[in-house]
């Protein structure tokens, strides 16, 4: 019993399969997997997915980004939760958005809802030095995905606060992920906003060009209608008057 103790905090996750490669055996992997969890010494995360506890506490030694990062074989933390993961979110969510090539239902656990998001490209997605167990988007990706859906980075304020933290992005970067994507409005609104934060970020006016080359020829609106009633038409977009009012706004909070 040692053993396995012993392997499963050196994994911290694990999934059903591996512990029947383990073991060899699927029945006597169930029962020691039943075992351990009357004794809190795994907790289940969702079907098949399980974590060691702490053996003085009994509270699950993973961490929420971890976690997300092993649901399938393919997830990985995008979005608001990959602002988070940076240090870059202005505020902090009980949601965690994870991205993966194949579906699974959402489920809560530990009080954090996680939530699946439908994996369009590949690149861009790394495992930092000091955490192996979790996958992630870099910043350049992560501002690409915020901008391609900015309900998903917690609203256009929480996006312009999270991009006022950062001090530098690789165009090259930027530019084969919007490629990858080939969304004309997404030209229009990463070109905009970032427009905003040129020198800030450090990226050149042949970006801002290039963006502006492929903007499409309708008129698209950055948020709703209501939000968005100023015309700006070197980017043919409707937008807020002035997006940086934003920074002049709230606090930091848990949401």
């Amino acid at each position: 019993m040692k053993y396995y103790i012993e392997e499963f905090h050196n994994r911290k996750l694990f999934h059903l399969e591996e512990i029947v490669a383990l073991i060899g055996n699927e029945n006597t992997a169930k029962d020691l997997l039943y075992n351990y969890k009357k004794q809190k010494l795994i907790c289940p995360i969702r079907r098949n997915l399980y974590a060691a506890t702490d053996l003085a506490t009994k509270k699950c030694v993973a961490t929420k980004f971890e976690i997300g990062s092993n649901i399938t074989p393919s997830s990985y933390i995008s979005y608001h939760t990959a602002l988070e993961y940076h240090g870059i979110a202005h505020q902090i969510f009980y949601g965690l958005h994870v991205s993966s090539e194949s579906r699974f239902n959402n489920f809560e656990f530990d009080g954090i809802n996680y939530q699946y998001c439908e994996s369009k490209i590949t690149p861009g997605i790394y495992t930092p030095n000091l955490d192996s167990l979790v996958k992630v988007t870099d910043i350049e990706r992560t501002v690409v995905d915020c901008i391609d859906h900015i309900d998903r980075a917690g609203g256009l304020e929480e996006l312009i606060h999270s991009i006022s933290l950062i001090t530098f992005l690789s165009e090259e970067k930027l530019k084969l992920y919007m490629n990858k994507y080939a969304k004309t409005f997404l030209y229009q609104k990463i070109g905009f906003i970032l427009s905003y934060f040129q020198q800030q970020i450090k990226i050149s006016d042949n970006f801002i060009q290039h963006c502006k080359n492929n903007t499409g020829k309708s008129v698209r609106y950055l948020t709703t209608r209501e939000e968005s009633p100023t015309f700006f038409k070197d980017w043919n977009l409707c937008a807020p008057e002035n997006i940086l009012s934003y920074l002049e706004q709230g606090g930091n909070e848990i949401v």
